[in-house]
């Protein structure tokens, strides 16, 4: 892990020295917020979904004058969703001295950056990471437990990280989303469920937050089959988890092996109910499917209040926001939670979190802030703001039902 740790540093190194030149220092008039997302690559459409709603919303800001005299500026740098790069981008942005890290995606890639202490060592906070792993937010005084240990062991069911202060998590946990899928599977008459996971930091945390989950219902796993994220190939998982004749399957997946699963597993065991959690969109999930009618019926928990729905204050807000300033970018529940993360940044800053180290006290001000019918629950020892989870269903035009 030392000989890896010296690779990241040595590049976090060069892309500083080249970085720092790419963009000038934070003007006294701005509050720069850094992100890095995959803008190529496999995951590129959910990248440029939520960092396209993030601008959207500074940018609607920005037109109204923006906040106490300060506009709000969104650098991205594409990661193409390696956590190598994630790393290299976040240090050349440290250094580009923005005052905040916002909307990184996955979740190996977050981990990479507190495994090797970026955000500590510098004191920034990552506001709205794009993963729900429930390692990465432990209560306060769960400190790190195995930080320093290197990179999960693909054997494990579980990996720790611990409370990391400078991480402030606005979407709800795995485990959240878990509980929500258990319970309502159980609420059906379900007590057979098995579990796609994959090999990485993200499918491991998955796995022990469902197997908590179903623990709670004195339920035990009834099968699970794991995949490789560098194949994407399901094929022996499908074989697996069909064998044991499961009622339920929770997809601990991105939207391409889930859509792989379900095709596969459709063809061997048509009548199970499946599930995907938050990291998979609908729309996305059809298209990737390509088959008529193939994903009408599947599950998938939701973080964000239904960004459709024309009664909440922050729907209507999106929609217009959206409409104004990201057109050309469809509205979907990726959308909503990049409109949020960046409205939970410019409440923070209305509420004094004007450059890097005062920006923990307007966070940490955030606590029970109605962002209209969505509340945030920051506070000086919480970086968990929200519980919020709902279930989906995939209706069979394609279109999402509650």
């Amino acid at each position: 892990m030392k000989k890896q740790l010296f690779r990241f540093t040595r590049i976090a190194l060069a892309a500083g020295t080249f970085g720092a030149s790419s963009i000038a220092l934070a003007a006294g008039n701005e509050i720069v917020i850094g992100q890095s997302v995959a803008l190529t690559g496999s995951l590129a459409e959910v990248g440029k979904d939520y960092s396209a709603a993030m601008k959207a919303y500074f940018d609607y800001v920005n037109a109204k004058g923006g906040i106490n005299g300060k506009q709000l500026k969104l650098v991205v740098k594409d990661d193409a969703s390696t956590p190598a790069k994630t790393f290299q981008n976040a240090q050349a942005l440290i250094n580009e001295n923005v005052d905040l890290l916002a909307g990184f995606t996955g979740t190996p890639n977050v981990s990479l950056l507190v495994r090797t202490k970026t955000l500590q060592k510098n004191n920034i906070a990552l506001v709205g990471p794009l993963t729900g792993a429930d390692s990465l937010r432990k209560h306060y005084g769960e400190e790190e437990q195995k930080a320093e240990q290197g990179n999960y062991q693909l054997g494990a069911d579980t990996m720790t990280e611990g409370y990391i202060p400078q991480l402030f998590h606005v979407r709800a946990g795995y485990a959240d989303e878990a509980q929500k899928i258990v319970k309502q599977a159980v609420s059906l008459g379900m007590s057979k469920i098995g579990v796609l996971y994959s090999d990485d930091a993200f499918g491991k945390t998955g796995l022990a937050a469902i197997t908590a989950a179903l623990k709670a219902q004195k339920l035990q796993l009834t099968a699970k089959g794991i995949y490789t994220v560098k194949t994407g190939d399901v094929s022996d998982a499908v074989k697996n988890i069909a064998n044991a004749q499961p009622q339920a399957v929770i997809l601990l997946a991105n939207t391409t092996p889930a859509a792989a699963f379900i095709k596969q597993y459709r063809q061997l065991d048509p009548g199970a109910q499946l599930f995907t959690l938050s990291t998979v969109t609908a729309p996305n999930l059809v298209k990737a499917i390509g088959v008529q009618g193939m994903a009408h019926g599947v599950g998938i928990s939701q973080v964000m209040p239904m960004p459709t729905n024309s009664l909440t204050p922050l729907s209507k807000e999106h929609q217009k926001v959206m409409a104004e300033y990201g057109k050309g970018t469809p509205i979907s529940y990726l959308t909503m939670e990049g409109h949020v993360v960046a409205k939970v940044i410019a409440e923070a800053v209305r509420r004094g979190g004007n450059n890097r180290a005062s920006m923990f006290t307007g966070l940490e001000a955030l606590k029970g802030y109605d962002a209209g019918g969505y509340f945030i629950n920051f506070g000086p020892n919480e970086r968990r703001a929200s519980k919020y989870v709902d279930v989906t269903v995939i209706g069979a035009n394609g279109e999402l039902m509650r």
